[in-house]
């Protein structure tokens, strides 16, 4: 696995980190919940920017829930990127198994028109001699 996606799965645990924060923030009296919520709503226009493309004044089109709580759409939301972040990282990862399986079948097509079968890993057979029968 390659850097970039140690860093986007960092960032995925981190959502969920945040997720659950607000969850704790959630009913929670106003003057200890605020400077919470102010920092969440933050880093959640900051993810959604990110993931999703929409300006951090836009309203959430993301939000999974309807509740008259903030933290606890603020918790939905960040749950909602953290399942699109995952959605994108499965992509990716997908997109590199079938690349590295594309480069392996490429390497491997000049010895199996001569007939030989290929084998990662194994020291490459001599090349084929044409049939001058």
């Amino acid at each position: 696995m390659g850097w970039k996606e140690e860093v986007l799965e960092e960032i995925l645990a981190l959502l969920v980190l945040l997720a659950g924060l607000a969850d704790r923030a959630a009913g929670r009296p106003l003057a200890i919940a605020l400077p919470v919520l102010a920092g969440l709503a933050h880093a959640e226009a900051v993810a959604r920017n990110y993931l999703v493309g929409l300006p951090s004044g836009a309203p959430a089109l993301i939000a999974s829930s309807r509740s008259e709580d903030r933290a606890t759409r603020l918790a939905a939301d960040f749950r909602t990127l953290a399942r699109i972040l995952r959605a994108y990282l499965a992509r990716a990862r997908r997109r590199a198994r079938l690349a590295t399986r594309d480069i392996a079948r490429q390497a491997c097509s000049p010895m199996a028109r001569c007939g030989q079968s290929c084998a990662v890993g194994r020291p490459a057979a001599a090349p084929c001699e044409p049939d001058t029968s």
